[in-house]
């Protein structure tokens, strides 16, 4: 991982204010220097830590294995934690809740059960609603008292800071009431003997926020908080009561509160609304536990944690078990990740044979398998273009040598001259035109056309010219050069493969020419009296081993033309599928008859291309002008 160069700067500077910290070592000798110290050290030590967690982050998020561990980790073992905290929570609430409730339900009952011989209790009458009788100063004969009909129990009256517990209440302005001093020992302890609790009381005020109590439960001592809690401090604990133990469930850690409004406040001018009064009650979680199943059948409570610890640990291994899956899940995943990983990057790098070979049967092991079938063929497949490319560059050897196996387009020969014209479909042609002489100083011209197209044509047509060549230097005549020729393709190839051959042997002294033909097109003559076709029927070279050809000879006079050709011009067709045909060709002939070869050629390439639209040929095309001097 390549570390940037504003991090490397901020590494350098922490480590400088560092080492200057160091040897200032609380000594303050640097003066301002050490605070400038201080202040790089911390902000770039802030700086730093924030880089690390954000690049640790990309990391993990970029890693496909790092990312599913971490999200499993989100998933499976953060929320147990959180789980047992949010259940512990509504426990402690609970639990404070039943506390408050139960304080105040034994409040309502020490207020019921009051009398006058209740330890520090006084009675006041109330007539007509104003005080009758008391015996508190701060509470004179004939104030008002609209307090005394409050119906809510327990009622409190707050005389500065001293909570008194009101008992009775008037009716229609009539009535006795008893006030009991809630903060004497004796009504605390009658409080804690009921309840089982420990607790205390005291008065509070709403603070400044106006969203809290300031509670004072002991002389000096404050505690801010919606509910207040209270040390131990000042707290009253039932007689009956044991000594708290040191363990978790003897321990006095679970708290309740009972907040209420007095209905009335003596000796401030504060409402009743802002005052409140708390009583607090600490307990341990086995002496609720207790309570809690205090009326409930001996054993019941044994049965239902039973149960529900069955039920806890069920889930918990159902969990356990789906936690267990879901990483297995993750490491399968990854593994195969990471297989196709470095098996994509063997790949790139050149190496075709690696290969991921999972076993898993999961959907990544159905990629991993499609990689694996991927790889054999981008292999097969660079086999076959390897065999491919070295078989296209044989080709264009054998096409090359091909093309240097066929003589000059154009020549002037003893008393001719020759022109030429091939257009091949393939790189290596089917057709074959050569002139040569002979041993008695005549010119022969040779047109051919093998069946196919590709290398095994090419190597045929090589095959007949270097046996043509040799057979005419021998003397043979037409007739016996083609019959040798028979034989040897008919012996060298099956009969899917055959030759048309035409061979003129030009003397043009005697204005003669000798004509053998073995299934090419008949020549055409061209001359002053038309065109005529130098017809003479026979089978191809190969197609049987006791075929016959015929010489015949024909009569040429000075300026005459004759015009090889192969079956791709008369045949090529047009986009309807109309086949060019002979009259066209015969018709191009007799229109340029009085051209020259030049001419006569350019004619009918134009008029093919113009018949076939453009298209591509479907054959070899070969034309061959003879135009004797």
């Amino acid at each position: 991982m390549t570390v940037r160069k504003s991090t490397k700067r901020w590494l350098t500077a922490f480590a400088t204010a560092c080492l200057l910290l160091v040897i200032d070592g609380g000594a303050h000798r640097l003066g301002a220097l050490g605070v400038v110290a201080w202040i790089v050290a911390w902000t770039a030590g802030i700086l730093l830590l924030f880089r690390a967690v954000r690049a640790a982050f990309r990391a993990i998020v970029r890693r496909l294995s790092l990312r599913l561990a971490f999200s499993y980790f989100l998933i499976g073992i953060v929320p147990i934690p959180l789980l047992a905290l949010l259940l512990l929570s509504v426990a402690y609430l609970l639990s404070f809740q039943f506390v408050g409730t139960r304080i105040r339900r034994e409040l309502q009952a020490i207020a019921a059960q009051a009398s006058d011989h209740t330890p520090g209790a006084s009675a006041i009458e109330v007539r007509d609603g104003r005080v009758a009788r008391s015996s508190f100063a701060w509470l004179p004969e004939g104030s008002l008292a609209p307090w005394a009909e409050h119906e809510e129990d327990p009622k409190f009256l707050l005389e500065e800071e001293r909570i008194w517990l009101v008992a009775g209440r008037a009716v229609d302005g009539q009535g006795r009431l008893l006030l009991v001093p809630l903060q004497n020992r004796e009504a605390l302890q009658e409080l804690a003997d009921r309840t089982g609790y420990s607790v205390v009381a005291g008065p509070g005020r709403r603070n400044s926020s106006g969203r809290a109590y300031t509670v004072r439960v002991a002389p000096g001592k404050k505690k801010s908080d919606p509910n207040p809690d209270v040390s131990l401090n000042n707290m009253v604990r039932p007689r009956t009561a044991e000594k708290p133990g040191r363990g978790w469930l003897h321990r006095e850690s679970l708290v309740g509160v009972f907040l209420a409004h007095p209905i009335a406040v003596f000796g401030s001018s504060e409402p009743a609304s802002e005052r409140v009064v708390a009583v607090v009650g600490r307990t341990s979680p086995l002496f609720l536990y207790n309570e809690f199943f205090s009326n409930w059948v001996p054993g019941a409570s044994r049965i239902i944690l039973t149960v529900m610890g069955g039920l806890a640990a069920a889930l918990l291994c159902v969990y356990l078990v789906a936690l267990a899956l879901a990483f297995g899940l993750v490491a399968s995943i990854t593994r195969n990740v990471n297989r196709m990983t470095r098996a994509s990057t063997a790949i790139a790098a050149g190496d075709f044979s690696v290969r991921v070979n999972t076993k898993s049967r999961d959907q990544i092991g159905d990629l991993a398998r499609s990689f694996d079938g991927m790889a054999d063929s981008i292999q097969r497949l660079l086999l076959d273009t390897a065999r491919k490319e070295r078989l296209e560059g044989e080709i264009a050897v054998a096409r090359t040598i091909q093309q240097k196996l066929l003589p000059p387009a154009s020549a002037e020969l003893a008393g001719a001259r020759v022109l030429a014209h091939v257009q091949s479909v393939a790189e290596i042609g089917g057709d074959y035109y050569d002139y040569l002489s002979t041993p008695d100083g005549r010119t022969a011209i040779v047109i051919g056309d093998v069946s196919g197209h590709g290398l095994p044509t090419g190597l045929l047509v090589a095959m007949a010219k270097a046996a043509l060549t040799t057979l005419i230097e021998t003397g043979l005549r037409g007739s016996e050069i083609f019959q040798r020729l028979n034989d040897l393709i008919h012996r060298s190839t099956d009969s899917r493969n055959y030759m048309t051959l035409s061979l003129l042997i030009l003397d043009s002294a005697a204005k003669q020419g000798d004509l053998t033909n073995a299934g090419q097109l008949a020549p055409y003559r061209v001359s002053g009296a038309g065109v005529a076709s130098l017809s003479l029927p026979s089978f191809p070279l190969g197609i049987s081993e006791s075929s016959k050809f015929a010489t015949r000879a024909w009569p040429l006079a000075s300026g005459d033309k004759v015009v090889f050709l192969t079956d791709g011009l008369v045949e090529c067709t047009s986009p309807s599928g109309e086949p060019f045909g002979f009259e066209r060709l015969e018709a191009i002939l007799a229109r340029e008859a009085s051209s020259d070869a030049v001419s006569i050629r350019d004619a009918i390439l134009r008029e093919t291309e113009a018949h076939t639209g453009g298209a591509p040929p479907e054959d070899d095309r070969t034309l061959v002008i003879v135009t004797l001097d």
